[in-house]
């Protein structure tokens, strides 16, 4: 009984979340004819693509994670199609895991477009503790059975890592951002190696994932989507070639050129 108050609880308070988004919404539109214009161009799908974002909130709520996932991948094709977003898949994931997938990271829509693309079995996202702090995003990614860890407190990342390899040694098929961060402007930056290193010391294979056209729908600092096609390329899975520092850094920087042949965007590591 606590646990089904709980739920209806967290389901008031993410429709007063959304009302607030929306009477802010009213609010900036009101104040900006170029918002006015652009919302009418969207308008005519907007309260459908609304209802599908939070039927896919709902679900990371409700639902265990592996039909989070089924329906979840449901939910994001069909909002990119009302967005009129053409994703084009190109390769296939492994049929049988555990994998760490590695993408690039360039805009806040890359997780949904992975959600429209990971098919196949369950994955957890490897996501910044940061969002423990957010109710909303806390609620959304831990449906998809999120892990959660420190970006800047090196002790806590290793511990993490150690996580991580766990993670994998017991099935679980990881999806990383090994940029760890994403900015404004093009181009592929340097990969933090903690992923791999979980990778290799649990022997699994790693899947170069390379999103294109991503940050042109949903640039950083902004709010709302402009229609752009979509390229996902799914590389070669790149095995470890042993369990040390050495064959860690190696299998990054084997992912890592592949994603930067296939993103369309410059090498700023360097």
């Amino acid at each position: 009984m606590q646990y089904l108050a709980l739920k209806w609880l967290h389901l008031g308070c993410a429709i007063l979340s959304i009302g607030g988004f929306t009477l802010r919404g009213v609010l900036m539109l009101a104040d900006s004819p170029l918002l006015a214009t652009r919302f009418a161009r969207i308008a005519p799908h907007l309260v459908d693509t609304v209802l599908l974002a939070s039927a896919l909130w709902l679900a990371a709520l409700a639902l265990p994670a592996r039909q989070c996932w089924a329906v979840g991948n449901a939910i994001a094709r069909g909002i990119l199609r009302l967005a009129g977003i053409r994703i084009a898949i190109r390769g296939s994931f492994p049929e049988r895991g555990p994998v760490v997938v590695a993408s690039n990271h360039t805009s806040y829509f890359d997780a949904l477009v992975l959600v429209a693309a990971l098919d196949r079995g369950v994955y957890s996202f490897v996501a910044k503790r940061e969002f423990l702090g957010n109710w909303l995003m806390r609620t959304l990614l831990g449906g998809f059975d999120t892990l959660f860890v420190e970006r800047f407190d090196v002790a806590k990342s290793v511990e993490q890592a150690s996580e991580l390899v766990e993670a994998s040694k017991r099935g679980a098929s990881l999806v990383v951002f090994p940029e760890g961060t994403l900015r404004r402007a093009p181009g592929l930056m340097e990969f933090r190696t903690g992923a791999f290193q979980a990778a290799a010391q649990a022997g699994v294979p790693v899947v170069p994932v390379a999103l294109r056209g991503v940050r042109s729908v949903l640039r950083d600092g902004t709010w709302y989507l402009r229609r752009a096609a979509v390229t996902v390329t799914i590389g070669t899975p790149v095995m470890p070639e042993g369990t040390d520092w050495a064959a860690s850094v190696k299998l990054r920087d084997a992912v890592r050129d592949q994603i930067l042949k296939a993103c369309g965007e410059p090498d700023v590591a360097r």
